[in-house]
């Protein structure tokens, strides 16, 4: 059973999730809030998965896995921002963050056309308050976590821990002129792939919705990196499916902001989708 659990308000004991259900299906119906920050790094970490166990992954029928190549993609990302406000306030205003994620390329085909998104897992940041109003804002679970990114002589180290210290990722990174990967055969195919998939889902605070939270402005360069990844917390959760590592990215500069449009009915479909919900 998966174990990245979607209800990310359980062992955080200041938050009141009858009343942050309430604030979000209120502030759903009113306005569409969107926060934004200078975006120091953000790190892309991609696994291949087999297509089919993916797609008994997804909570909805109209979500569908995205394929490269043959695969399904899964990324852990992790975001590093620096004075994190509500759009359009100034980012003097703002707090330094770390957040992170994993994330599922999926295509979007619940509207006219087929559209490329992204299903996330859980959200989650090392920031409390942004823990709490990120969980009101978005109107889906922002869990608050450890982060770590260490700059040694040769090399990053980046962590990512639950705050009981249950790891959730780790890895070592270095600077590389090649890629190897069998998804992406240039950084171009992989800034035409990750930029072609702006709009994001995740479990909502909402019982049998799905919040929607788009990407509507990323403006920053990528270049590749070679990863050593020690430790993901979905090779322990999704035995039998699959999952290589395949290529990591670093981005830097730029701004980076998100903007919530409202929670959408969907409900759990799968018996694998089931259990993470109870879980």
């Amino acid at each position: 059973m998966l174990a990245v659990r979607i209800d990310w308000l359980a062992d955080q004991p200041n938050l009141n999730k009858a009343g942050i259900d309430s604030i979000s299906q209120n502030m759903n119906a009113k306005i569409a809030p969107s926060v934004y920050g200078h975006l120091v790094d953000r790190y892309l970490f991609n696994f291949r998965v087999d297509a089919l166990t993916l797609h008994h992954r997804l909570p909805v029928k109209w979500l569908k896995p995205r394929l490269v190549n043959g695969y399904g993609v899964v990324s852990f990302c992790l975001l590093r921002l620096k004075g994190v406000t509500l759009w359009p306030l100034p980012t003097s205003m703002g707090i330094d963050s770390t957040s992170c994620a994993y994330r599922c390329a999926v295509t979007d085909a619940s509207g006219k056309q087929p559209e490329p998104s992204v299903y996330i897992l859980g959200r989650s940041t090392n920031i409390p308050i942004v823990s709490r109003l990120g969980t009101m804002l978005f109107s889906g679970d922002m869990r608050l976590i450890r982060t770590s990114i260490k700059h040694r002589f040769d090399h990053v180290d980046v962590q990512a821990s639950e705050v009981n210290g249950r790891k959730l990722f780790t890895a070592e990174i270095k600077p590389t002129g090649n890629l190897s990967s069998k998804l992406f055969d240039s950084i171009d195919a992989f800034v035409s792939f990750i930029k072609g998939g702006l709009s994001s889902y995740t479990p909502s605070t909402r019982a049998g919705h799905l919040s929607r939270v788009d990407l509507v402005e990323d403006s920053n360069s990528y270049r590749q990196v070679d990863a050593n990844v020690d430790y993901s917390r979905l090779d322990e959760d999704w035995k039998s499916s699959g999952l290589e590592f395949d290529s990591a990215f670093h981005a830097i500069g730029g701004f980076y902001r998100l903007k919530y449009l409202g929670s959408i009915k969907g409900q759990i479909q799968l018996p694998e989708v089931q259990n993470v919900v109870k879980a």
